[in-house]
């Protein structure tokens, strides 16, 4: 038998690389017009690898385009991951292009979107006059013509930042190649100096000269003021992707921009012209600035912008549902119909389609992974005959082996000592499993089956990429209140992933599913009693062949 004919495309997960596809967009507790309607709001969309922050961005600005006649909100969107290249040679240089790419991309959108955004616009001499003297431009008083001019130098800038370090690295490794200790991995610095010493262009060299010091953030804040005087748009909302991939001096001078922003306000206190919207990873791999540790400033989530955790807990009303809608919509995209039941269209039955959605852990990137795998798997198994194959349990439990080894327990993303804590966690809650199995054939009320463990906030560090790659969830980000009780378990709330769950055989496989749906639940209702209290430290002991006591 033929498997069924899946298009690849349904598998794209990847919203920066042609995986965005908004008609398929299914609200998971994020409700996009909530945040685009009324006043402005200043947010952070935090969540691990793969929760969606990207694409949520990317919602919010098709959103505000496609309602921009009654709305009036101009969405600019920024990829961090896209300017941070010289980073690491002089922070001014990553200024540079920071705040390039955000007049680039502002301008960009507005030439993009002229027939939507030229409608609503007004003259204004003051403000012309105020744009052109902050790029040190002269004679140039037509709207679109100016915007022209500012954008040639912006991409000019940005042009050249990418060609003249190659250039100075060039230089300065072949003058290097006779110097003693001199190798061809040796890192060299780039400095600003070096990069104004070999631009040729006035305007280029004024406009760079401008962005590449402290006051750059106040620079673009005034630049969205008078924007906004010639545009007459409500405000203007910049949609930050990838902070926390930037490095930890390269966030200070992130963070600088969305403190100004949140203090920029107009004459009247009550509305901004610009706010933001930045994807961030949670706390404990994200640098926020402290004047603790020295920087001039404070950032905190929660006082200097509304937070939102993306991922979707497992013990949620809505999760089956998500995933279910998830998969509905993804193919009516590709099939172009309309789709009743999306189990029946490509699953062998509803387990298979409830493992999948179990093993993702609340991601939809790790959902959609799964589902490509499976379909491999699939294809592999299948023939040539007419009646068609769907995807089995079978299928997926492999996927889950295969994710899980490849891509969960990544060897680029996790150290020794991250791979023997994991280990040592899953042995420990496995062992914990089989005593309780082995228990409840005399107990009328049966234990359940537990993935849920604590441990002290002091040693909370030492999962950091643990965390951030999703072998371990936070259940203080995510756990449901209506679970939450007095007596349950305090401290911090963790849990072992549920793909690692069934890849390390910590839960029964042959009761995985069962167990995962409700299991959990029983477990979380109880308030968490049954989870296990780790003490990190006791892992150790394992680097030395200690004996644990």
């Amino acid at each position: 038998m033929a498997a069924v004919n899946i298009n690849p495309n349904f598998f794209n997960h990847d919203a920066q690389a042609g995986g965005f596809f908004p008609v398929t967009h299914i609200n998971p507790g994020f409700d996009i017009d909530a945040f685009i309607s009324g006043p402005g709001k200043n947010m952070l969309v935090e969540g691990i690898r793969g929760t969606g922050k990207t694409h949520i961005l990317k919602m919010i600005s098709s959103r505000c385009i496609n309602s921009y006649p009654e709305r009036k909100i101009l969405p600019i969107y920024i990829s961090l991951a896209k300017v941070s290249e010289w980073q690491g040679s002089d922070i001014r240089l990553f200024r540079i292009q920071l705040y390039a790419s955000i007049v680039t991309s502002t301008l960009t959108i507005i030439e993009t979107e002229k027939a939507r955004i030229a409608a609503q616009r007004r003259e204004n001499g003051t403000a012309i006059e105020t744009i052109k003297r902050m790029f040190g431009l002269k004679g140039e008083n037509d709207i679109d013509e100016l915007m022209k001019r500012i954008k040639s130098l912006s991409d000019n800038l940005i042009g050249q930042l990418t060609y003249i370090p190659d250039k100075i690295l060039d230089k300065t490794k072949t003058e290097s190649q006779s110097k003693a200790g001199f190798s061809a991995g040796e890192k060299v610095q780039v400095t600003l100096e070096d990069f104004f010493a070999n631009l040729k262009e006035k305007e280029v060299q004024y406009v760079g000269k401008t962005l590449a010091y402290e006051n750059a953030a106040g620079f673009i804040i005034e630049f969205f003021r008078q924007l906004k005087q010639l545009l007459n748009y409500n405000y203007a909302i910049l949609l930050l992707d990838e902070c926390s991939e930037a490095s930890e001096e390269a966030q200070i001078e992130i963070f600088r921009l969305l403190k100004l922003i949140r203090g920029a306000f107009t004459s009247d206190m009550e509305t901004n012209y610009v706010y933001f919207f930045a994807s961030v990873y949670p706390p404990y791999a994200t640098k926020y600035p402290s004047k603790t540790k020295g920087i001039s400033f404070n950032f905190d989530p929660g006082q200097d912008a509304g937070v939102e955790y993306l991922q979707l807990d497992e013990l949620s009303d809505e999760y089956e549902a998500f995933f279910h809608e998830l998969t509905r919509k993804r193919l009516e995209f590709i099939f172009g119909r309309y789709v009743t039941d999306p189990i029946s269209e490509i699953f062998e039955n509803e387990r298979a389609f409830l493992l999948a959605a179990y093993c993702a852990n609340g991601i939809p990137r790790r959902y959609l992974e799964i589902l490509k795998q499976s379909y491999d798997n699939l294809c592999q198994r299948s023939g040539s005959e007419r009646e068609f194959k769907k995807i089995s349990q079978k299928d997926v439990e492999s996927a889950v082996q295969t994710i899980a080894a490849g891509q969960i327990l990544a060897q680029n993303k996790l150290d020794d000592d991250d791979f023997k804590i994991v280990e040592e966690i899953s042995k420990r809650i496995r062992t914990r499993n089989k005593k309780t199995e082995t228990e409840n054939k005399d107990k009328s009320e049966p234990i359940p089956a537990n993935v849920y463990f604590t441990i002290s906030r002091s040693q909370s560090s030492k999962l950091t990429n643990l965390l951030l790659q999703g072998c371990i969830h936070d259940k203080g980000r995510t756990r449901l209140r209506k679970y939450y009780k007095e007596e349950g378990a305090h401290g911090i709330l963790l849990m072992l992933d549920l793909s690692l769950s069934l890849y390390d055989g910590a839960v029964d496989k042959r009761r995985a599913l069962d167990i995962f749906k409700q299991d959990l639940k029983d477990n979380a209702k109880s308030g968490y009693l049954y989870c296990q209290d780790f003490d990190l430290n006791q892992f150790d002991y394992l680097k030395s062949n200690k004996r644990i006591i």
